[in-house]
């Protein structure tokens, strides 16, 4: 067997694709109530690869917050002394926990899950909620366990995440009745919707449309209203993953869905230098796609998943429907039944991160992201429209994205990773390259993921080398410097 696992690896090597762990450089530790300056976590690079949009993860003021509000659910026993060291019959018998002990159908329940589950089930306007370990999980969970039929269908968005391609496949619905439409397009949908009720014998049958509110790859948005529409009028139900649209957006800045809005210049004081994290004054903003379109309680929405490893800076994942689903994914959805519950600590990281992401903080951040979206993409289409002047044949593209997430298609796993160590080795820009087998072939990508804690100047030298780069790749003499740096 490992004769045939080197084998694997080896192809992989051969063909470009094979992906190894980095090495990790010295940790940047900030003594800041904001981020860090840019950093990330494993790196003094400047962070422009992270999820962490608002800067949470990395944020003291809500380390603070988090430990407050964890030391207020588990007040320390004054009369009891500390062990001088760890045997059998220094076993914590009271909270604080470090761990939930257990599943939750077993020892892991807690009355902080169930109000967090209520939270969270009112914050997402949705009868009910389920908490998971990860937003993988909670997607595994849904698709594997469905009780499907001979003449159901599932109808997938071709850029769906790899977590709900496994979901399918770990599941008990024939193949070939998984069918894909062309990603976001609406009219696409509807003839393939067709087609699989044309095909079906069975008028119990049901069909499950499945999308993303925001594309990780791409960073573009699911026409979500049409898409509940048709699925309404055929019919089908609809389940949205919010990973990447939990924080970002919300009722408050819908108008960020669209890319044509002139660049937002913000007043000094608007900068989030200083801010301090409070539970006042909520703002209700940033709980996702469905909520900036008011489609919460769309008939067609089966259930929606909100992930918590992004804009909310921590982990797990919450499934919000309706108490039939909730009920049913208790009794078969086999991660959460087997799994051991998220630790206290992580819960009450969850909860203060949705105080955080809908209070005035989150809007201030948002504000900030947003200001450097419309200035990145303002520079870099200029760039690439005067270097498609300057050389005809150039393949390079910005694609369509309002999001946080901008990707430059540089097409070719080679040309592609060398631009991202040109960008790393000379700007410490932290960018990384998304290749195939990630990505069609011919798509490969950089990934540019912009945050409240990036600063301009910054945003400002990332556009301004990355288009250097781009026109020397177009230079056969240079092409090999890049390389090389």
């Amino acid at each position: 067997m490992e004769d045939r696992l080197q084998e694997h690896l080896d192809r992989r090597r051969r063909e470009g694709t094979l992906r190894t762990l980095l090495p990790l450089q010295k940790p940047h530790h900030s003594t800041d109530d904001e981020p860090s300056p840019s950093s990330s976590s494993p790196s003094s690079t400047i962070d422009f690869a992270s999820n962490d949009y608002l800067g949470l993860a990395r944020c003291r003021d809500q380390h603070e917050l988090v430990e407050s509000a964890y030391s207020q659910l588990f007040p320390p026993d004054e009369n009891r002394s500390a062990p001088s060291s760890l045997s059998s019959t220094s076993v914590i018998q009271q909270p604080p926990m470090l761990g939930a002990s257990g599943s939750r159908l077993l020892s892991g329940d807690s009355h902080l899950a169930r109000s967090l589950e209520a939270k969270l089930a009112r914050v997402h306007n949705r009868p009910t909620a389920l908490l998971f370990n990860s937003g993988y999980d909670a997607n595994l969970s849904i698709l594997s366990s469905l009780p499907y039929t001979e003449d159901d269908a599932i109808v997938m968005d071709e850029l769906i995440h790899n977590s709900l391609v496994m979901g399918v496949r770990m599941g008990r619905l024939n193949r070939k009745r998984v069918f894909l439409f062309r990603h976001n397009d609406v009219k696409d949908l509807k003839r393939v919707l067709e087609e699989v009720a044309s095909a079906s014998s069975s008028p119990s049958s049901s069909t499950l449309v499945v999308v993303e509110s925001v594309y990780s790859m791409d960073g573009d948005i699911a026409p979500l209203k049409e898409i509940m529409d048709l699925a309404q009028s055929m019919g089908a139900g609809v389940m949205v993953d919010e990973a990447h649209g939990l924080g970002i957006y919300g009722h408050t800045n819908a108008h960020d869905l669209t890319m044509n809005i002139k660049i937002n210049v913000l007043p000094e004081d608007n900068r989030i230098d200083g801010d301090k994290i409070t539970d006042n004054h909520k703002t209700k903003g940033g709980t996702g796609v469905l909520a900036a379109l008011n489609l919460e309680r769309h008939p067609a929405l089966l259930c929606s998943i909100h992930t918590f490893g992004k804009a909310a800076g921590c982990h797990g994942a919450v499934v919000a429907g309706n108490s039939t689903m909730i009920s049913y994914l208790v009794n078969y959805a086999r991660p959460f039944v087997y799994s051991t519950a998220l630790p206290p600590h992580s819960l009450i990281s969850i909860r203060q991160a949705y105080e955080s992401m809908m209070g005035p903080v989150g809007e201030r951040r948002r504000r900030v992201v947003f200001r450097w979206v419309r200035s990145f993409r303002e520079e870099i289409s200029d760039g690439i429209a005067a270097l498609k002047e300057e050389f005809p044949g150039m393949d390079f593209e910005l694609l369509p994205s309002p999001s946080p997430i901008q990707a430059v298609v540089v097409p070719g796993n080679e040309r592609c990773i060398s631009v991202c160590q040109h960008l790393k080795n000379v700007g410490k820009f932290d960018v990384y390259p998304i290749r195939t087998p990630t990505v069609a072939k011919g798509k490969e990508r950089i990934r540019i993921i912009l945050h409240s804690h990036n600063e301009k100047e910054d945003v400002h030298a990332l556009t301004k080398m990355l288009l250097q780069s781009l026109r020397q790749l177009m230079m056969p003499c240079d092409r090999k410097l890049i390389s090389k740096l």
